[in-house]
């Protein structure tokens, strides 16, 4: 089998980038990461560096930032303030923060703890299904699917391997980054897993800048080396990450003097748990399986394997096979693939079934409770939720599994066979957490500390906070975000190739 264009970017890309330089940018954003001091219900910090406090957030009754107060003497005597409240969602600039890879639970302990508390409570967000950045950040912005689920895929069509790396290399951007106002280049963003502090600060301030100069009223940035603190760093990552985030947006409520909305979120959650790399070739081999660029023979596989992420995907002639190979093995955690009309997933205890009608589904366990959903079905049958053949709808499946160990799982394997990439695998999987499936080139320059892209709770659920008044209230999938923080906003391409 020959080299894919990918793996010989793997060995010469970081050697081009030895010659080309690592260094991010050095402009930083000026507020201060921490407070001053804290007196009775405010917070103050010392903006301008006299080591005296100048500019101060008042929390109201219901324990969220209600002012904004400006001690410009430096005299300990309020100035002036602003009320947050006073600023209508219509009339003052919308900024869209976009993380990558924050778990829902850590924004939940941290708002808890009293911070981030300008913004309303956090809420959970279900992705699609994988959960990558690509995918998940096409869902919230609307945009069509992408041809395969990773850069390398595997083309139907032609029956040869389809590679979109060096595209993004040279310039070109995926339609979800095309309608964002800040992005970093798909260069810098491999940069930053090599250096991801100093990338992440350069890219708070590079963010902060972006809404400076954006004509529009909504304003959608991107910060793509939050992927790589938390990926190298673990929870202590995370930590940083939404600590930098916040200091960009007490800097944006700070020289805005209040008149500005923000909501925050992220794509995907995250496992914080050290991962192991999987040699899904080398088992594929042992099975009888010759891993290729092309589908000649019936025993070729085309291995759809990219990061150092838990889902993988094999192109196969023969889905049954391969999921019994790869479930041989105790580190696969499930295996999907079509079966007719139905999603067959299955773990090593047993399989099941996802049907649909009319946008209706029904989980069938075949030979085994794989999703842990029986006592779910049961309760939304007790509760007359189920049709005479056992179907549910959509919504009533979202609010029994959003806390459930695969969350919303009917509806995000099924669009993921069906609707969310042009050519989806024909076997997908995912590992169990401590384990991953990635191309080892990419373990010389990374220890993944973290890491995501399953189906499971840890993997999926993130979080959507929104300084917008009272629009978001709870639990809800990717696609539907911008109908709650932005009603009638449609991002549009702003250009790219």
């Amino acid at each position: 089998m020959q080299p894919s264009p990918l793996k010989w970017a793997v060995v010469f890309v970081p050697l081009l980038l030895c010659h080309a330089g690592c260094s991010a940018p050095s402009a930083r954003l000026t507020f201060p990461l921490a407070p001053l001091a804290t007196t009775g219900n405010t917070t103050w910090y010392d903006v301008n560096h006299d080591g005296k406090p100048d500019f101060g957030v008042r929390l109201g009754p219901d324990g969220r930032v209600d002012a904004l107060l400006y001690d410009d003497l430096g005299n300990g005597t309020v100035a002036r303030s602003y009320r947050l409240a006073d600023y209508a969602d219509s009339d003052v600039p919308h900024v869209i923060l976009l993380l990558d890879s924050i778990p829902y639970h850590s924004v939940a302990e941290r708002y808890a703890a009293g911070r981030l508390t300008f913004f309303g409570p956090p809420q959970k967000i279900i992705p699609p299904f994988p959960s990558l950045t690509e995918i998940c950040y096409s869902s919230v912005l609307h945009c069509p699917p992408l041809t395969g689920m990773i850069d390398q895929s595997y083309d139907p069509k032609t029956r040869q391997a389809r590679s979109a790396f060096w595209p993004r290399v040279w310039g070109y951007t995926q339609p979800w980054e095309q309608r964002c106002d800040y992005h970093a280049t798909f260069y810098e963003d491999g940069l930053s897993f090599l250096h991801p502090r100093p990338w992440y600060a350069a890219e708070l301030e590079r963010a902060r800048a972006a809404v400076d100069a954006s004509p529009n009223r909504v304003t959608v940035v991107y910060l793509g080396s939050a992927a790589s603190m938390v990926c190298k760093y673990g929870k202590p990552g995370v930590d940083e990450v939404l600590d930098g985030a916040e200091q960009l947006c007490l800097q944006l409520l700070y020289e805005r003097h209040g008149a500005i909305k923000i909501s925050m979120m992220a794509d995907h959650g995250h496992n914080l748990m050290r991962s192991t790399n999987l040699p899904i070739a080398q088992y594929m081999t042992d099975a009888g399986f010759h891993p290729s660029d092309t589908l000649a023979a019936p025993n070729d596989v085309f291995l759809e394997v990219n990061g150092l992420v838990t889902y993988a995907a094999i192109q196969t002639t023969q889905p049954v096979r391969v999921a019994d190979a790869l479930l041989s093995h105790p580190q696969i955690e499930l295996a999907m693939y079509l079966d007719g009309n139905r999603v067959i997933v299955r773990s090593a205890a047993g399989s099941a079934a996802i049907e649909c009608h009319d946008q209706r589904f029904r989980y069938v366990p075949i030979d085994g409770d794989v999703l842990g959903y029986q006592a779910i079905v049961q309760s939304l049958q007790a509760a007359g939720k189920a049709d005479a053949q056992g179907f549910i709808s959509d919504a009533d499946w979202f609010d029994a599994t959003v806390d459930a160990e695969y969350p919303d799982a009917p509806r995000r394997l099924w669009d993921a066979f069906h609707a969310t990439a042009v050519d989806p695998p024909r076997v997908m999987f995912t590992t169990k957490d401590g384990y991953c499936a990635g191309l080892t080139g990419y373990e010389k320059y990374i220890t993944m500390e973290s890491t995501h892209g399953g189906l499971n709770q840890i993997n999926s659920a993130t979080f959507l906070m929104s300084m917008t008044d009272g629009r978001v209230t709870g639990p809800m999938r990717s696609r539907d975000i911008l109908s709650h923080i932005e009603p009638g906003f449609e991002p549009v391409a702003k250009g790219g190739k």
